[in-house]
């Protein structure tokens, strides 16, 4: 259990850092402006450098990656020598990466599969890589050369922290990479905190200090103890009130403190408030499904299950969702079901991820697995044999490997809640 709680406090500050914003609303004292001034002491660029900023955070929240792409180029060519633009298009290609490969919903982190490390990390385009790579080190290069002017400036120190922990967030998410992550996550961390030291009206940087103050509260006892004699202390009521105040004061990252609080709401049992987080965010950004999927799994918690089934039906309605993310929508809908012990209709849903020709091949595997394992749980052990066999003679995710053998010899059991 605490070697699961590691790498979601990474997760948790990657996942905060996922989309940062300039923040130009605050008036610290250190704060230099987005756009170096001219000669006249003006910046002509400043708005233009907002609106882009703007518009490419519309379109990744929207998934519309390429738009996002070309627009936080433009940020580049505006402002070379400021971090903001390779951040971003970092941001975009690991998202991008993460919604091409089906790894952009909530329960494949809360999962413990996840978590169960092989000897080699998972595999990545290594042209994607290289990429992701270069721009982060363009960032930290940028955010560099402006803290040798003047090392108050507290926008670089943000995108310093932004761009550790984004490359915290890829080898997480992406890779599986926990190890090497978790320096650049806790140094991420850190130098959000000398921001908020400098500049207390910099709200944007609490949404990673918050998240880690909510997770090192939520370590077990023995990795707490750990943790405090490392110094590091927590509270999950400070962490919550961190990021509630980043939604209320935020310039930029609201949008993200609610999708972290969507997460932490639900581990507090409070899915009322993640509901109402989904419903606000959905309602902004209509083009993007995920929402959607978020929304019905966790009606299905709710125990409303009759409202979570129409809001699946209906996403599969949409002919665009049904044509790029069927396997996606289903595979989630048979995860709602299987944490209902709905083990029959769960297992329909997991057999519609397998016959759709364009399913994500990862999704396909655990699809097989996840049937075993509600066969299993309605003794149809045959059955659930012959599926811990197709998983065997796929390629190996997030562990499944070594649970289909294990299942092999001894049925699953569903935990009793």
């Amino acid at each position: 259990m605490g070697a699961a709680l590691i790498p979601f406090l990474i997760a948790g500050v990657l996942i905060s850092n996922s989309i940062p914003g300039t923040n130009t609303g605050a008036t610290g004292p250190a704060r230099e402006s987005a756009i170096a001034p001219n000669k006249t002491g003006t910046s002509p660029d400043a708005a233009e450098f907002e609106r882009l900023r703007i518009e490419g955070n519309d379109a990744v929240y929207s998934l519309d990656y390429k738009t996002a792409r070309e627009i936080f180029t433009r940020m580049t060519k505006l402002a070379p020598e400021h971090p903001a633009g390779y951040v971003y298009l970092a941001n975009n290609l690991w998202l991008e990466t993460l919604n091409a490969r089906r790894r952009l919903t909530t329960s494949v982190y809360t999962g413990g599969g996840f978590y169960l490390q092989d000897a080699n990390e998972d595999k990545a385009d290594p042209k994607r890589d290289r990429e992701f790579n270069d721009l982060i080190k363009q960032a930290v290069a940028a955010g560099r050369a402006r803290l040798v002017n003047n090392p108050k400036d507290v926008e670089a120190l943000y995108y310093q922290a932004s761009a550790l922990g984004l490359r915290a967030a890829y080898s997480t998410s992406v890779k599986r990479s926990f190890r090497r992550a978790i320096g650049d996550a806790n140094d991420s961390v850190q130098i959000q905190r000398q921001v908020v030291k400098l500049d207390p009206e910099y709200i944007d940087a609490y949404l990673s200090i918050g998240l880690y103050e909510y997770v090192i509260d939520s370590l077990p006892l023995g990795w707490k103890f750990l943790a405090r004699l490392a110094g590091l202390k927590g509270s999950k009521k400070k962490g919550i009130e961190h990021l509630e105040l980043v939604t209320r004061r935020g310039k930029y990252a609201v949008d993200d403190a609610r999708v972290v609080l969507i997460g932490l709401y639900s581990r507090q049992n409070q899915p009322e408030k993640s509901v109402e987080l989904i419903t606000q965010l959905a309602t902004k950004y209509p083009r993007n499904y995920l929402f959607g999927v978020e929304r019905a799994g966790m009606l299905y918690r709710m125990g409303r299950a009759d409202e979570g089934a129409r809001v699946f039906g209906d996403l599969l309605k949409d002919e665009h969702i049904a044509q790029s993310a069927t396997d996606l929508v289903r595979y989630q809908w048979g995860e709602a079901l299987a944490e209902k012990a709905d083990y029959s209709a769960a297992v329909e849903q997991y057999n519609e991820v397998k016959r759709w020709t364009r399913s994500d091949p990862e999704l396909v595997s655990l699809a097989h697995l996840h049937s075993g394992e509600a066969l299993d749980a309605l003794g149809k052990r045959e059955q659930a044999l012959a599926e811990y066999q197709a998983v065997l003679k796929r390629e190996n995710v997030f562990g499944s490997h070594k649970l289909a053998a294990q299942y092999m010899k001894k049925p699953y059991v569903p935990a009793k809640s």
